[in-house]
Order: structure tokens, then C-alpha cells, then sequence
């Protein structure tokens, strides 16, 4: 599956972050320290020095990129990612924008902009998971994108019926994500139960892809 749109745009969002990493380095003073990483409370827990932490949303962008468009090439049936062509780009802009929020966490400690990390983190991830569920149930059998279990693989009803649970189940998480983060909800408190509501999600599917295994006539 050809991806020169795809290419173009990562390559557009990876200078952007660039420059918006360079224009803030410039303007910050010699020694200033930036955010590396923030705990389950959304305090600040370790620091860096300026130019790694602008520049680690930038790299993060580039690699994604890069493994992407590897995917699109490595891929063995490229028919099923044709076929499932918007799921890819959904989850290949999805990573993207989650690099861009980031990147938004440091420049605005940078400049002391009034945004809260975490819901700002967990809201872009809930969107993210929204926007890949709704396309869960359109995909077809794929080796690098998808719910890839034994199961799902050895048979394209049993994808297509995990896929569609799948789908209901990840919008259902990203949906309690966006919900939470919105509403200022996201704490050392909430946290674990976000974190369970996305592993019931992502486990309902891989069980249920088991069962309709199992209910497949077997030869002697």
C-alpha cells in the first residue's frame, strides 16, 4: 500500500515539533531546566536539561515515522491493509498527535501556560482510542496492525467478530478517558481504574477470540 500522503504529513509533524522544540530552546536561557516525567498526580518527578526534553517529542515523531512506513512495506498482505488503509492511518496520526501532546506538556512549562499534563496526556489518548475503535471493525487480517492473536489469525471470521468486540470495547475505554480528562478526573486516585477499564478492554477481545476458536468444528 503506497503512503506518500502519509509520509508527507509525518515528515510536515516531525519539522513542526522540530522547530517549535528550537524557536523554545533558543529562547530559554543557558542551563534551563524542562519536565522529563510526571507522576500518577501530575507532579513534575524528574528534570532535564532543556534541549533533551524539547527534543524528545520531536525524536519520538521521527521513529514513529519511520516504523510506520516500515510497517506499510514489511506487511505480508498488503490487500488486508489496503482494505484496512484508514485503520492504519488512524493509528499511525493517533501515535503522531499523542508525540504533539507531549511535546504541548514541555512548552508549557516552558512559558508557564496553564494546562494540566495529565487530563491533557489521558484526553489525547482517550481520543486516540475512540477514533481506533471505530475503525477496529473494518479491518482485515493483518500481521503488524490489529488485535493479533493465534486465534484471530487462523480463521477471517473469527478477526472480523473480535474486531467488532474490540471496536465497542475501545471506544467504550477512550470514551471513559476523554470523559475523565474533560471533567478534570485524572489523579493518583482515578488512575488505576482508567488504566483497568483499557486492560478489560484490550482482554475481552482476546478471550472471546479464544472461545470462537474453540467452537470451530475440529477434524479427527
Amino acid at each position: 500500500m503506497k503512503n506518500r500522503g502519509m509520509i508527507f504529513f509525518s515528515g510536515a509533524v516531525v519539522a513542526a515539533l522540530a522547530l517549535a522544540s528550537w524557536w523554545t530552546g533558543e529562547m530559554l536561557p543557558p542551563g534551563a531546566q524542562l519536565p522529563m516525567h510526571w507522576n500518577a498526580a501530575g507532579e513534575i518527578d524528574r528534570y532535564g536539561d532543556k534541549w533533551t526534553a524539547l527534543m524528545m517529542a520531536p525524536l519520538m515523531a521521527a521513529i514513529i515515522s519511520l516504523v510506520f512506513t516500515g510497517i506499510a512495506a514489511a506487511e505480508p498482505r498488503q490487500d488486508s491493509l489496503a482494505k484496512s488503509r484508514t485503520l492504519f492511518r488512524v493509528v499511525w496520526i493517533g501515535v503522531l498527535g499523542l508525540t504533539a501532546a507531549i511535546e504541548l506538556s514541555v512548552l508549557a512549562k516552558a512559558f508557564h501556560w496553564p494546562i494540566a499534563v495529565l487530563p491533557l496526556i489521558f484526553g489525547a489518548m482517550g481520543l486516540f482510542f475512540l477514533a481506533m475503535g471505530n475503525q477496529l471493525s473494518k479491518s482485515r487480517q493483518m500481521y503488524f496492525i490489529g488485535i493479533r492473536t493465534p486465534w484471530t489469525l487462523a480463521d477471517p471470521e473469527i478477526w472480523i467478530a473480535t474486531h467488532r468486540l474490540g471496536g465497542k470495547t475501545t471506544m467504550i475505554a477512550g470514551l471513559i478517558w476523554l470523559v475523565c480528562a474533560l471533567a478534570g478526573w485524572v489523579n493518583d486516585f482515578t488512575i488505576p481504574f482508567l488504566v483497568l477499564a483499557m486492560i478489560v478492554a484490550t482482554l475481552l477481545p482476546v478471550v472471546y477470540s479464544y472461545l470462537l476458536w474453540r467452537r470451530l468444528p475440529r477434524g479427527n
